[in-house]
């Protein structure tokens, strides 16, 4: 029996690492360490992933090798899972193109699962959290872009060519903001924690007036949880950008709920730090969209599992496909 799975949580900010015990119930997760991305530096963001990786095995100790079966790495995509590539990463554009599967399994000499954050993280509400016994589950990860993982009928959903769940993608405002993507309109332009933040700043470049005015001056850039304090304080602009944002997600959720008839959407990622000044509105906002022939709306709640969810998820994504080609689970 295969004990402990490693997870690796790669972000466009920070690299988060554990290891997870399978065999308790339910699985116990280890001291998370946290590294910073380095920024720009393909072969930096690999060498920290091995370096930090290493500390998580020395700090396993006296744990037999072969208990420690295999590390899952959540990756932003789109990716080739098979393959082990990410083939674009928008928020990574650096690491494009890099076979990050096997880089980091011959640095640690474990086998290596290569997943996408969002379906990770997915994955590991699912399996640990607060999807844990529901079979349909849709998960948004709201930090520096927006991201999403399917799970249907207690299974992940990847699609015909791997890109299923890339959510913060789904064209919401035809003609909108530009997106990296190539888009324009994307969920991920109005919903993003540094999209809401992003557009804070150019309002007030163009003239709006503000509280956020003299902290971006003293800055030199906002925060989403700068918006969401000085909505709080009655500022007309950061009410604004709040209120257009928890409305996008609420036609993402009306969206998605039409589409997979799913039980539970979660929310994860650095901005879902605002609760319920997160959680209130988009709620509102999804019950006056949604249709009135039935009444099985799918709840919309936070992850239960907050900063470690990617790092479940990574490690459960591991248990899952390593166990199960050994014939384990």
């Amino acid at each position: 029996m295969h004990r402990y799975f490693m997870g690796i949580d790669l972000g466009g900010t920070l690299i988060k690492l554990a290891a997870i015990d399978v065999s308790t119930d339910p699985p116990a997760l280890g001291e998370v360490l946290r590294a910073s991305t380095p920024a720009g530096n393909a072969e930096g963001i690999v060498a920290t992933m091995i370096k930090a990786g290493r500390d998580v095995l020395d700090r396993l100790g006296a744990t037999k090798p072969e208990e420690l079966a295999g590390v899952g790495i959540g990756a932003p995509g789109p990716l080739d899972r098979h393959a082990g590539v990410i083939v674009n990463a928008p928020n990574l554009p650096e690491l494009s193109g890099m076979p990050l599967r096997d880089r980091i399994g011959q640095g640690l000499h474990l086998p290596a699962v290569l997943e996408n954050d969002a379906n990770a993280a997915a994955w590991g509400e699912h399996l640990f959290g607060a999807g844990r016994g529901v079979k349909s589950v849709v998960l948004l990860t709201l930090g520096t872009g927006v991201g999403g993982g399917i799970v249907a009928d207690g299974r992940l959903v990847h699609g015909t060519h791997g890109f299923a769940g890339e959510l913060g993608h789904m064209i919401i405002h035809p003609g909108g903001l530009p997106c990296t993507c190539g888009q324009a309109g994307c969920l991920e332009q109005y919903a993003s924690a540094a999209n809401i933040a992003r557009r804070a700043a150019a309002a007030i470049h163009q003239g709006r007036k503000s509280v956020l005015s003299t902290l971006l001056e003293e800055r030199g850039g906002l925060s989403a949880a700068d918006v969401n304090d000085a909505r709080g304080r009655g500022d007309a602009l950061a009410g604004e950008i709040w209120d257009d944002a928890t409305y996008s997600l609420a036609v993402a959720c009306v969206n998605l709920q039409r589409l997979l008839d799913c039980q539970m959407i979660i929310l994860a990622g650095g901005l879902t730090r605002a609760g319920e000044d997160l959680l209130g509105p988009i709620r509102r906002h999804y019950a006056e969209l949604n249709w009135r022939m039935t009444d099985v709306p799918a709840q919309i709640v936070l992850a239960a599992l907050e900063d470690d969810t990617g790092v479940y998820g990574a490690a459960g994504v591991a248990w899952k496909e390593i166990d199960r080609e050994h014939g384990e689970r």
